[in-house]
């Protein structure tokens, strides 16, 4: 029997700064193969094999962690160890192993001053004990295959031999995990990296395509929330010495206690990525309080359930525009891909909101043009008149929809005074279709004003005559009508120039549309005829007339979307106590979906 461990020596190395380093080496080598605590086949195979070859009850594959040392492969230890598979290194010979580098054999440890004292012994049973060094690619021990017997024993040389062997195998299949761990990691950080790649080419795309603020957010949340997993996303913008959240209502229910900006030089996260032109990082609570950022910041932070958050400026062309704030519920781990796709989206996001800015202040000026020409409806006794004009949410600048509604001279002395309806839409999206539209509008007014009888027909002929001797480019559509009172009602007279058809919603809650028309407005054509048509509008009978923007063209089916516009407006219309102008903006709502894709004017006539 051996009564001293074999290959040790005197016991611990002298060099304790080398132990140091080499424990180092062995956690991130015991790290690279993904072993643990728990059963792997293919070491718990070895541990069976150990045990049958050398007919001992206990063996194990131990890995010696800093603080522990855990079996991934084990047979015969008794609990709570076997379930546990993993003891404290006070019940542990193998660290011996995996300190010295050389194989330990005891015969019996009550005999050994090395392990005499370990807890093994009682706790284990551990007497006889042989183990070899598990070794990884650059030399690190990892810990040992083992052999235990609950007697003394005097190992032999072939059983040593085994077992070494065994461990040399078992090694093998330690540095084969490394290697398909490392290319498993490889490949799920090229498929990281390549998703990655395609979400900053998505967003290029997507945020090039946004025509609103809210939209833009809705859109970088949309874009981050899968990939980068956060639980929220914050967009916020300078307006002179104060940064405004962009709010989105289907988000922010959480915030909705807080304020909507707050000053640039506040304690805020987006303030002080603002303020200080970089990115902030607050790793977690104690961070946010050792920053010392504001009580609202910290409220803001319990609300939305964060763990860590992120704030990355918005650079434009000559300024810092704002920050986009990304929150995670846990503590998170910067990539320095993902550090990447944050600032090619904040990027996008720049671009984006100088867009919509500029786009904003054209649209401002450009509506407030159109709307000066789209004047108030004048009151008419026994008239209910109702107008709305909705611009294109999408497109950059209003265009040449209009309605008009005016009196005009009577046909006879006695007569009396008709009222003038109007719908058209100039062709074109640009301040040149609203110029356009603004000169045919007044030609009409000055058709009808100097041939009062002659009728809504004649009246678009003489446009069309007058823009092509002036070479004005006035192409479009147009319904020109006329309304009179007679005994039980008013009569309308109307032409259409190639438009939507107008409706004429009955007090029945039937809808009939006005299917006659002539070809659309184009001076070139030089048209030589065009027809008016007459109906009559029994009392609570509504004329409706809008310009083609209410029909969603999207779709094909140009006789679907009159359907729809036809069943919603009979709804609306006759609903018993609801006003004209509310049963419009209503129509053009549901009819629309809150989207605009063109420029859209209605015009509403109840006969009282």
């Amino acid at each position: 029997m051996l009564d001293t461990p074999s290959g040790l020596g005197a016991g611990l190395p002298p060099d304790l700064h080398a132990a140091r380093l080499a424990a180092t080496d062995r956690t991130a080598a015991l790290a690279a193969t993904g072993a643990g605590p728990s059963p792997d086949p293919d070491l718990q195979r070895f541990a069976r094999l150990a045990a049958a070859t050398l007919h001992v009850p206990v063996a194990l594959v131990s890995l010696v962690e800093p603080d522990r040392q855990v079996f991934p492969g084990q047979v015969g230890l008794p609990e709570p160890w076997a379930t546990a598979r993993c003891t404290p290194l006070t019940h542990s010979f193998c660290q011996h192993v995996a300190t010295t580098a050389e194989p330990l054999v005891v015969n019996d440890a009550r005999t050994v001053d090395l392990v005499r004292d370990n807890l093994a012994i009682p706790d284990l049973g551990v007497i006889a004990y042989a183990g070899m060094p598990l070794t990884a690619d650059g030399g690190e021990v990892l810990g040992s295959l083992c052999a235990i017997d609950h007697e003394p024993r005097s190992w032999t040389s072939a059983e040593l031999e085994v077992l070494a062997d065994l461990a040399a195998a078992c090694s093998a299949a330690l540095r084969l995990k490394v290697s398909s761990r490392r290319t498993a990691d490889a490949r799920r950080e090229l498929d990281r990296g390549r998703e990655r790649a395609e979400l900053m080419l998505q967003a290029a795309v997507e945020l090039g395509e946004v025509w609103s603020l809210t939209e833009l957010r809705q859109r970088v949340r949309d874009l981050v929330t899968g990939p980068l997993h956060p639980v929220f996303v914050g967009l916020s913008l300078v307006d002179g010495d104060r940064v405004v959240r962009v709010v989105d209502p289907s988000w922010d229910t959480a915030l909705a206690t807080l304020p909507d900006s707050v000053g640039i030089d506040a304690a805020w996260p987006a303030a002080r990525c603002v303020a200080e032109q970089r990115r902030i990082i607050v790793a977690g609570e104690a961070q946010l309080v050792a920053d010392g950022y504001s009580a609202s910041a910290r409220t803001a932070w319990h609300a939305l359930g964060l763990g860590a958050l992120e704030c990355v400026p918005i650079t434009g062309s000559d300024r810092v525009l704002g920050a986009l704030t990304f929150g995670w519920d846990a503590p998170h781990a910067w990539e320095l891909t993902e550090d990447a796709v944050l600032t090619a989206i904040a990027a996008y996001t720049a671009t984006a909101v100088e867009r919509i800015l500029q786009l904003e202040r054209r649209v401002t000026t450009a509506t407030e043009l159109q709307e000066a020409m789209l004047s108030e409806p004048p009151a008419v006794a026994g008239l209910e008149i109702a107008t709305l004009y909705r611009p294109s949410s999408t497109a950059d600048m209003v265009g040449g929809d209009w309605y008009d509604v005016h009196e005009l001279p009577p046909a006879t002395p006695d007569g009396p005074r008709p009222i003038a309806v109007t719908v058209g839409d100039i062709t074109g999206h640009d301040t040149r279709a609203a110029a356009v539209m603004g000169q045919v509008r007044s030609m009409l007014r000055q058709a009808r004003a100097d041939a009062p009888g002659a009728g809504p027909a004649r009246a678009v002929l003489a446009v069309e005559n007058a823009a092509r001797m002036l070479g004005l480019d006035a192409h479009g559509t147009v319904v020109h009508g006329e309304l009179v009172p007679v005994a039980d009602g008013w009569e309308l007279t109307w032409t259409n120039a190639g438009h939507p058809p107008p409706l004429v919603l009955a007090p029945d809650g039937s809808a009939r549309v006005l299917l006659e028309g002539d070809p659309f407005m184009y001076p070139a054509l030089e048209v030589e005829e065009r027809h008016d048509h007459r109906v009559h509008l029994a009392p609570g009978s509504v004329l409706l007339v809008h310009t083609d923007g209410l029909l969603d063209d999207r779709r094909a089916d140009l006789a679907g979307m009159v359907d729809e516009v036809r069943a919603v407006a009979a709804r609306l219309v006759h609903d018993e106590g609801r006003p004209l102008p509310e049963a419009v903006r209503l129509l053009a709502d549901e009819v629309l979906g809150g989207r605009a894709e063109d420029d859209v004017a209605i015009l509403a006539v109840r006969v009282r």
